[in-house]
């Protein structure tokens, strides 16, 4: 990427940080407490309990927005931890009841007894993620240099506003909050999760909205994706110290992500899920028993595996239809070793049933996937392929995806662990996954066919999302490199010296990536991100900083309570997460009601016609932000709200503010309407 002007480079703003990380220990404290009274009374300890915290967390989180929206009830944080309480009340009389226990011989499903990980695997874990999340940490704060900034993308709109849709209507149900956009559907999903956890942070720390939006993506990305990638790793290495100390920190390393669904979209619900993942996907190896025995039994992943399939759907589809691809492979390899096994005791019809249950399950998810109308609208995305086969392999190959710069050293101990992964039994699920989910984003990015854009439907043929699901693979694949460098090395050490043990050799091996990256490739993992912040003096096509600092201002002079019309084109649709003051189009785009098409088109004439006022006074709206539409990307949909444009003097408008060098926006109150109805234009 070429270098960005220096004014777009924004220096870190650490008496800012300081003062926000009291938000984002809050933040932290969302996406692991619930959870881990749940994962406690489930029986787990130690990493498997913390591991798998932000699975339920955010589970409860997600879940209990829907089921309050069901039956009426407000949005608090009591509701938010209502379903991880309850479902800790019913593991703990579960462990209890002595039929239960009968029935299980021991610890709810064979879950871990206390202190099973042991102090040195508690330590290895505690300092991977210490310095993962530290990496992480100082990623996010030099790409962005303030916490209050916002990101100017597209989706960040929509994002924005939906966090103050929830904080406004006290609704945070994932099955509502697609009506920001579609006000007169009766049920419009949109996953919640992310936007529910932001507005958590909000009403338990007064923060504004953009700055616990930063919080919540910088727990997600720097303790959460690292946490659940140790999890991941935990199960399938086993409670190996040098294992759990190097998976959290090569998995922040990955540019394809988290990285990169914090620069490009923004897609925070997409990074939401894929965050847990691993989590999620750990569970599934657990069900089926390939790794080496660790302290997550089959009754508990019974129980964790549909609490993290539907967290995973309540934070973005995408992440449920990335599992589903992956636990294909631990689950045919779990299905073949039975078969295996039913077969050299002489058994047919068994095995033979196994395996074409197996084929028949995957041939129908596809069929349906393929066929069914449920997928249409994300059958309707086009992403153009945008390089030839041969340089997409090459960037799966070298951690490059999406044009970006190879990850020599990374790459390096992902193919190595892919060899090691292929010697051992338990891990070779690993290799196909692997390959599978970079061969995807190879259709996604190097191929216009129909074929390409039928098997990559579900992540919108977009070779950032499949990008992303890669590392979900490569760090569990790096890890089993850096412990085969570390075996090699301890072998080949001459005889007359002392070897080093191969958990030594992974360690010093897992330290030289960590310098020849420079920290995990921090700087360029920051570059990226930085492409949605722009700098506080940069040039911006949706919200300029004169800009923003005039909306700021006209905050105190617009009356509570009342919703501000205006062309969310101009970049005034940022104006209710800056101020507090609902807009009437919170979004660049929308299936918007009739009343707001009036208005987009009329408003300005309200003395000519006699509709605007009642439309207005059903909407709330008594004032008119006017500015001029960046036309951003040059899209022809801004050019869609003329009724918005700066109304003629003595139209029925006050100048309430104005502020030429801001693109000459300025505030305008509408006065035509306040008389009686009788008294009214027309």
């Amino acid at each position: 990427m070429p270098d960005r002007d220096v004014a777009d480079r924004p220096m870190i703003d650490w008496p800012a940080w300081a003062a926000a990380t009291p938000v984002l220990l809050v933040a932290v404290a969302w996406v692991t407490v619930p959870g881990l009274a749940a994962t406690y009374a489930l029986g787990l300890r130690g990493i498997g309990a913390w591991g798998l915290a932000p699975v339920v967390s955010i589970g409860s989180v997600a879940g209990g927005a829907v089921v309050a929206g069901q039956l009426g009830l407000p949005w608090s944080p009591a509701v938010a931890v209502g379903p991880a309480v309850v479902l800790a009340l019913l593991a703990v009389g579960a462990r209890l009841l002595p039929a239960a226990r009968r029935r299980r011989g021991g610890p709810a499903g064979g879950a871990s007894r206390p202190g099973a990980d042991g102090a040195r695997h508690a330590l290895a874990a505690t300092a991977g993620m210490a310095v993962a999340a530290t990496i992480g940490t100082l990623t996010v704060a030099s790409a962005i240099g303030t916490p209050s900034r916002l990101s100017q993308t597209y989706d960040a709109v929509f994002h924005y506003n939906a966090v103050m849709e929830i904080l406004s209507d006290g609704t945070a149900s994932s099955l509502q909050l697609g009506r920001l956009t579609t006000p007169t559907a009766d049920i419009a999903f949109y996953p919640a999760a992310w936007h529910d956890l932001v507005s958590l942070v909000v009403l338990t720390t007064g923060a504004s909205v953009p700055v616990a939006a930063t919080a919540a993506v910088t727990a997600l990305a720097c303790v959460v994706w690292p946490l659940s990638c140790l999890v991941l790793v935990w199960v399938i290495c086993g409670p190996v110290p040098a294992a759990v100390a190097l998976a959290p920190v090569v998995a922040v390393g990955f540019v394809s992500f988290p990285w990169s669904l914090m620069g490009f979209g923004v897609l925070w619900p997409n990074l939401t899920g894929l965050c847990l993942t691993p989590a999620v996907l750990a569970v599934v190896v657990a069900l089926c028993r390939l790794g080496p025995p660790v302290d997550l039994g089959r009754g508990t992943a019974a129980v964790l595996l549909p609490v993290g399939a539907g967290t995973l759907g309540l934070a973005h589809p995408n992440a449920l239809f990335s599992l589903a691809l992956l636990a294909v492979f631990p689950v045919a390899w779990a299905l073949g070793r039975a078969a295996r096994r039913r077969l050299r005791g002489g058994e047919r019809i068994v095995p033979a049933g196994l395996v074409l249950g197996l084929a028949a399950g995957i041939a129908a998810a596809v069929w349906f996937v393929l066929t069914s109308p449920v997928f249409d609208d994300v059958r309707e995305f086009d992403w153009a392929a945008y390089q030839d086969p041969g340089r997409a392999v090459g960037e799966v190959a070298l951690g490059a995806t999406n044009n970006r710069p190879a990850a020599w050293a990374l790459a390096v101990v992902v193919l190595l662990g892919l060899g090691a992964a292929c010697l051992r039994p338990a891990f070779r699920w690993l290799v196909p996954a692997h390959l599978l989910s970079g061969a995807l984003f190879v259709l996604a990015s190097a191929q216009e066919t129909e074929f390409a854009a039928a098997v990559t439907a579900l992540w919108y043929n977009d070779s950032y999302r499949l990008a992303a699901v890669l590392p979900v693979t490569a760090a569990p694949l790096a890890v089993l490199g850096l412990l085969a460098v570390g075996l090699l090395v301890s072998r080949a050490w001459p005889v007359r010296a002392r070897p080093p043990s191969a958990a030594a050799g992974a360690l010093v091996a897992g330290l030289l990536v960590l310098v020849a990256s420079g920290g995990m490739y921090s700087a360029r993992n920051a570059e990226f991100v930085r492409s949605s912040y722009p700098g506080p003096q940069a040039e911006s096509d949706l919200l300029d900083p004169d800009e923003a600092e005039f909306y700021e201002r006209i905050g105190g002079l617009i009356e509570p309570g009342a919703v501000v019309a205006q062309n969310p084109w101009s970049g005034s649709a940022l104006l209710w997460p800056l101020t507090g003051h609902e807009v009437l189009f919170p979004h660049l785009t929308g299936d918007w009601s009739a009343d707001q098409v009036l208005l987009a088109r009329r408003l300005r004439d309200v003395q000519d016609d006699w509709r605007v006022c009642a439309a207005a006074d059903r909407l709330g709206v008594r004032y008119l932000l006017a500015g001029t539409a960046d036309f951003w990307l040059g899209d022809s949909r801004a050019r869609r709200y003329p009724g918005l444009e700066a109304p003629a003097p003595d139209s029925g408008f006050r100048l309430v503010a104005a502020a030429p060098d801001a693109d000459e926006s300025a505030l305008y109150e509408l006065t035509a309407c306040d008389g009686a109805p009788g008294n009214r234009p027309g």
